[in-house]
């Protein structure tokens, strides 16, 4: 009898593709050693960029939503989305968790921020009233919760000289709080006549405590106590999602796709537009900036990291690339090369070197991608489509479409070709398997039906002459190819 026993080896994490820039903001920096430091789905990331190196905090149970850096920039704090979600304070160097914060918000955590003495954190919640928390993080105790508005909050930061005084900003308000033992008071923002109440997306402090904000528009506003003092106009060309306080000044980033410095009193020091750099590409939005000396990380919505130097600014060192918004479905490796392909919710198929760890080839869909299989020869990628369709595309001549056809309503969960590169069979949530003669330009030959519920997967078998399936009704089908014959059923 087969021995049933676990085998003693095990998967161990070594490289994690992309970036969440994607309904996140400032969630990007550098740590004490200089490493990069940011976030994907559940994994924190410490990367070295000049040995490409990296090594990760994995003490979430779901997707992490916002990260703060403490003063000693040692350590961090990242908070998770979900139905109990909690806050993690951990080690950048050793990768240990040195606090748990639990039970202080619903839903998510959308911000987190240490005071600048280093001794307490503010988070803000997902919660019907964006509950705004201060805790005393090594003890892992609430000092103050309170209501934070009636929409969402985008930021909320200690103000430098005071761990009793904070902003917070959102959905077209700016409120100022003051903290006293256990409470937690806000007064709302005077915009006056210098500037529209509007949107409010990112804050940032110069070091004798001014207060600077980013706004919907493109202005950054200028504040003195808790009214409007003076407006920047159009700094960018659209929302500024991010401001970065360093030693030399400011950086700020907007969906303009634009990297702005600007001095202690944000006059222009200079702008590099992204878009048109070498790693550049038109509809670059900007959602985090960090500056440190001659250096500057930009993390983007679609998934990427960016170094940019200042002796070679128009020349970004890409230093993490993913997919953009939405799922990640689609998976498949190479038969013979180390190389793969995916396919997302943001409409692309993306080949990568699983040593070099890039992107080899891009190429848009006009659908959201839930499958992908390349062809026994490796020559053809097929991608399933949200919409029942699907797209084979030529590997060898830069994802030049080979083939496209329509034959469900309903999404293409799983597709793989036959190990004798004659056939492809395309499983849809339709509850059919499609099969296409591929030496005919793929014409569809036979449909495999008898399954009552969507199909999830598919398998060849070695000779090519038997399909089967799995189905969402826990079905396990056997078809014969080519006649599409179904021969046995099992439940399981």
């Amino acid at each position: 009898m087969a021995d049933k026993t676990a085998p003693p080896s095990q998967l161990r994490l070594e490289w994690v593709y992309g970036y969440r820039g994607n309904q996140c903001r400032n969630n990007l920096y550098y740590n004490g050693d200089g490493d990069a430091v940011y976030f994907v789905a559940g994994v924190a990331i410490v990367h070295n960029v000049a040995q490409k190196k990296q090594r990760f905090f994995k003490g979430h149970s779901d997707d992490i939503l916002c990260l703060a850096i403490h003063p000693n920039k040692e350590l961090f704090a990242t908070g998770q989305i979900g139905k109990d979600p909690f806050i993690c304070v951990w080690n950048s160097k050793t990768m240990e968790m040195v606090s748990i914060l639990q039970g202080g918000h619903d839903r998510g955590i959308a911000t987190v921020a240490f005071s600048s003495d280093g001794e307490k954190l503010v988070s803000t919640g997902m919660d019907d009233y964006h509950c705004i928390t201060v805790w005393d993080w090594r003890k892992g105790k609430q000092i103050a919760s309170t209501r934070g508005h009636g929409d969402k909050i985008f930021d909320c930061k200690f103000t430098p000289s005071s761990s009793n005084q904070l902003v917070s900003c959102g959905v077209k308000h700016v409120k100022f709080w003051t903290l006293c033992g256990n409470a937690l008071t806000g007064k709302k923002g005077v915009f006056g006549k210098k500037g529209e109440v509007q949107t409010v997306l990112s804050i940032g402090f110069s070091k004798n405590d001014t207060l600077f904000t980013g706004t919907f528009s493109g202005d950054i506003y200028q504040w003195k106590g808790h009214t409007l003092d003076n407006v920047i106009k159009s700094a960018h060309n659209g929302p500024v999602h991010s401001i970065h306080a360093s030693d030399d000044g400011f950086a700020s980033g907007g969906k303009d796709g634009k990297l702005c410095l600007w001095n202690e009193d944000f006059t222009p020091v200079a702008c590099i537009d992204l878009t048109r750099t070498s790693a550049g590409y038109k509809g670059l939005c900007l959602r985090s900036v960090c500056w440190e000396g001659e250096k500057v990380l930009a993390g983007t919505k679609d998934g990427e990291v960016f170094e940019i130097r200042v002796e070679d600014k128009e020349n970004p060192v890409t230093v993490a690339r993913g997919h953009g918004e939405g799922e990640l479905w689609g998976l498949a490796s190479h038969p013979s090369q180390a190389i793969f392909a995916t396919g997302s919710d943001d409409k692309t198929v993306r080949v990568w070197s699983a040593t070099s760890r890039e992107v080899l080839q891009l190429c848009h869909a006009s659908h959201p991608v839930r499958s992908v299989a390349f062809s026994p020869a490796g020559d053809h990628i097929a991608a399933g489509q949200q919409d029942g369709s699907f797209v084979v595309f030529n590997l060898n001549n830069n994802l030049s479409v080979v083939f496209q056809k329509k034959d469900r309503k309903e999404v293409l969960h799983e597709m793989k070709y036959s190990p004798d590169a004659h056939y492809l069979a395309v499983g849809s949530n339709d509850n059919f398997v499609d099969v296409y003669d591929v030496s005919e330009g793929y014409k569809r030959v036979g449909t495999c039906r008898g399954s009552s519920s969507f199909i999830t997967h598919l398998d060849w078998s070695e000779d090519s002459q038997f399909i089967v399936t799995n189905s969402g009704a826990s079905e396990k089908l056997y078809y014969k190819i080519p006649g599409k014959i179904h021969i046995h059923q099992c439940h399981y």
